[in-house]
């Protein structure tokens, strides 16, 4: 329904009582204010959940709003609103206010949600919706009320003044009724003034001006005949948004306020009682408009006012009103202290939602506060403009903070040590030594210490630990920081440490666990705050990793599809990217597709460049250059390790290849062991393999172990020793859960599978052996006697497949391969893929040797 009709026509009035009159037969209605701040499209989805959190207060859940969307807030909101089971009504008062393409594009798609026929919106506005409303109005689901129905007829004009003491006639309140075009608010502000005994007549000859003037000349006639308390009373509360006992008695020194603020009922005056919020009252906005114009002509201190409304508003605990009314009174000082004086920076965290929101605002007035007063205050700017990936100005909050520290005060130290090291996350910067163990000492010195900061603190040294490979401390400290959030009511804080957790179960080889703390992460950011939000889609790109890695690459697609794009653009840090990228470069690279393989790596480039990630920089090109390895172009996958800082000299560089702290991705003497490899040269490559095990302090997490496994063995292969080669097959099988990380298995292409099958079908090759590598490969394993068969038939064709027979017989006859690619209409970097494969299963380095190798074993004619 709308109810469209301009200032004073009794909008609000019919809506409220309608409002009322639900809730008393026991329906469900929600009331919603709106003003100019909803203009915003986040801000207006965010008005409407909190209504929905006032109607189902027990189901209420944390949910933290830092940096998300409109479409992720939008399909938050729809999935609080699938919760309602029962018709639900929702009252939009003042909608004009709020009327942009943006909010009204919100309000059409939830009409148009068929999963939300249960819910049904009244509109009370100045002006009509703008969005497409044929569809409804042709289906019958849109009803219409306008001045036509609000209008009071002669009739209802008699009715409204009957009893009135003036006494009017009927022939007055006719030409009274014409002159105002049944306009409520005049009707009721002329009562108001025929009850003082003021003439009709010369009321009336005072209407014939336009309905602007027809208001304010009525408020003056009703403001001037009112007692002088009550006349003093409105203009010193006409700057307040909203208003009720309780307040204006806290923020008043006449003794008498609560007894005018009663009587305001008596004298009939333009307000409006706020549906759904108790004794709460606003003033009519066109009287509102000449009670503030009085005020100023008074010159009375509604700055004041609304400066100790907001006190008031701080005493009641609700800091986001109080941090509104300190704006609202053009003190920013003000709203800074108060939020000071609630904690700062934890407010991001300890809110239900909208702490994000209040730091924005008060960011936008950031010029004119005092930041150096405020340091836990500003270093929540800071925080919040992290969340945002404004790294410069998180960078510019932290040192305004750091500079206006007083030396000696030790609790602000340590309120800057957590949030310093929280931004290193943020920014990717690693976090100083000095930095965490002071922060491990701040826990343990001051076991005291507020728990948010408690559970940020181990949040940190938990990160800190995983990114250094110590995933044992990480575990440790990641449960300790959940249990802290928990415990200070911080469920948005605690669902981060999901992903930590997570991540360390996955590197220590245990994924039952890493997929339990994902699943975990997913459910609650789904039930707390929405899917498609940042948080879920955190939990989706971190379960992907786990999807691709073994065997569900399908699976493993269709999420990173949307959610790895969703935290390029939104809230996130490297790991996360890391993860989603790599996941989808293993997806891509076992379905071959090389042209979305590359349009990957330049998507992710570019979000590593705009957010300054020059981990994530590195990590890509590293990538590209093995990429083009994979698909063999090996000489312009050296050309490219040489350009972009991977060259030989770095294979010998300590930090760039420790695998603690690159635990994903390849490392520059991973990618030249592999160049070597492809190349022939045995010899460089088991140089590059064994500096780079040698040179490693801490053990290699489980996945990158087993990728290391697999390179020696593939050497071993090239350099003739086979027997070693099974020996390490079978320590690597029996040792490690293979088939949760079967992907690192795959992805080294067929040839190289094929010679693991020939390892593991030979004779002295335990059978458990090659159960435990087809069980890791999902395949099914032979009989002795089948294997055996295998065995001989891959020893007399080299295993090669259709294609790579085709390719062989080409190369035999000194074909080049730009010929063999014309011959065959595929590219030549194809070719050099299949040429790949064909010299790891014939187990050869050279053209010459494949073709020698493929005569002796039959696969060519002349062997």
């Amino acid at each position: 329904m709308t109810i469209v009709a301009p200032a004073g026509y009794g909008k609000t009035s019919l809506a409220a009582q309608w409002h009322d009159n639900l809730l008393a037969s026991g329906q469900q209605g929600v009331w919603v204010g709106l003003d100019s701040e909803h203009r915003n499209q986040s801000q207006f989805i965010l008005v409407l959940l909190e209504a929905f959190d006032r109607l189902m207060p027990a189901d209420r859940m944390a949910r933290d709003t830092a940096n998300l969307s409109s479409a992720a807030l939008l399909g938050i909101l729809a999935t609080r609103l699938r919760r309602f089971t029962t018709p639900l009504i929702l009252f939009l008062d003042d909608y004009h206010f709020a009327q942009t393409d943006a909010t009204e594009s919100v309000v059409a798609r939830l009409l148009a949600d068929r999963t939300l026929e249960h819910l049904k919106f009244v509109l009370i506005s100045r002006s009509a919706p703008r969005f497409p409303i044929s569809s409804l109005r042709l289906n019958n689901e849109l009803k219409q009320v306008g001045v036509g129905e609000l209008a009071f007829s002669d009739m209802e004009a008699e009715e409204f003044f009957a009893g009135n003491p003036a006494g009017l006639t009927a022939d007055q309140i006719g030409s009274l009724n014409q002159r105002t075009e049944g306009w409520a608010v005049a009707l009721q502000m002329v009562r108001v003034l025929v009850s003082d005994n003021i003439e009709a007549d010369a009321i009336i000859s005072y209407l014939d001006a336009g309905t602007a003037e027809m208001g304010s000349y009525l408020s003056e006639q009703v403001f001037a005949n009112l007692p002088a308390p009550v006349r003093r009373f409105l203009i010193e509360t006409a700057a307040l948004p909203a208003l009720n006992r309780e307040l204006v008695a806290a923020i008043s020194d006449e003794v008498s306020v609560s007894a005018v603020f009663q009587d305001l009922a008596g004298f009939g005056l333009p307000i409006a009682t706020l549906g759904g919020q108790g004794n709460w009252i606003r003033y009519h906005p066109v009287f509102n408009t000449f009670l503030k114009e009085e005020a100023e002509r008074q010159y009375v201190d509604t700055c004041g006012t609304l400066q100790r409304a907001a006190r008031w508003f701080e005493q009641q605990g609700d800091c986001d009103t109080a941090v509104r009314h300190a704006l609202l009174s053009g003190d920013a000082n003000l709203a800074a202290r108060i939020v000071e004086d609630a904690g700062g920076w934890r407010r991001v965290y300890a809110t239900t939602r909208g702490g994000t929101t209040m730091f924005q605002a008060i960011i936008d007035k950031a010029a004119e506060i005092d930041l150096s007063r405020f340091p836990l205050t500003t270093l929540g700017l800071s925080v919040v403009s992290a969340k945002a990936g404004q790294l410069d100005a998180a960078d510019h909050y932290l040192a305004i903070a750091e500079h206006g520290t007083a030396q000696g005060n030790e609790a602000l130290a340590g309120d800057l040590r957590v949030v310093r090291v929280l931004l290193s996350l943020y920014t990717d910067r690693t976090a100083s030594n000095a930095d965490l163990s002071a922060l491990e000492d701040d826990l343990l010195k001051h076991e005291g210490m507020e728990l948010i900061h408690r559970a940020l603190a181990l949040n940190m040294l938990c990160y800190n630990a995983l990114i250094r490979g110590e995933l044992e401390r990480a575990l440790h400290y990641g449960h300790l920081a959940i249990h802290a959030f928990r415990g200070g009511k911080a469920d948005f804080g605690a669902m981060h440490l999901y992903t930590h957790v997570g991540q360390a179960a996955y590197f220590s080889g245990d994924c039952a666990k890493a997929a339990e703390a994902y699943n975990q992460l997913i459910t609650e950011a789904q039930c707390n705050i929405g899917k498609g939000s940042d948080l879920d889609a955190v939990g989706q790109v971190l379960k992907a990793e786990l999807l691709s890695m073994n065997g569900h690459e399908d699976t493993a697609e269709a999420i990173l599809d949307w959610a790895l794009p969703h935290l390029e653009r939104h809230d996130t840090w490297f790991d996360l990217l890391a993860a989603g990228f790599l996941a989808q470069q293993r997806v891509l690279l076992l379905k071959g597709d090389q042209v979305a393989a590359h349009a990957s790596v330049d998507r992710v480039h570019a979000a590593a460049r705009r957010r300054g990630f020059d981990r994530l920089t590195w990590l890509v090109e590293g990538e590209r250059a093995r990429l083009l390895l994979a698909f063999g172009d090996t000489e312009q996958a050296i050309r490219y390790a040489e350009a972009k800082g991977m060259g030989r000299k770095s294979a010998g560089l300590d930090r760039a290849n420790d695998l603690a702290i690159h635990p994903r991705g390849t490392v520059p003497a991973l990618l030249w062991a592999r160049i070597h490899l492809a190349l022939g040269d045995f010899v460089g490559a088991r140089g590059c393999l064994s500096q780079l095990i040698v040179r490693q302090v801490r053990k290699p997490n489980v996945p990158r172990a087993i990728e290391l496994a697999l390179l020696e063995i593939g050497l071993m292969i090239a350099e003739g020793r086979q027997g070693e080669a099974a020996t390490r097959l079978g320590d690597l099988v029996l040792g490690t859960s293979l088939g949760d990380y079967r992907a690192i298995l795959r992805v080294e292409g067929d040839g190289f599978l094929s010679a693991l099958r020939t390892l593991a079908s030979d004779e002295s090759a335990p059978e458990i052996v090659g159960r435990r590598l087809a069980q890791s490969l999902g395949e099914d394993w032979p009989s002795r006697v089948g294997r055996k068969d295998i065995a001989e038939v891959r020893q007399a064709d080299g295993g090669l497949t259709d294609r790579e027979r085709s390719v062989m017989e080409l190369l035999s006859v000194g074909l080049s391969n730009k010929e063999i690619s014309r011959k065959l209409d595929m590219s030549d970097n194809t070719v050099k893929f299949h040429l790949r494969n064909i010299y790891a299963k014939l187990n050869v380095g050279t053209r010459l040797a494949a073709v020698n190798a493929a005569r002796n074993r039959g696969v060519l004619a002349g062997g």
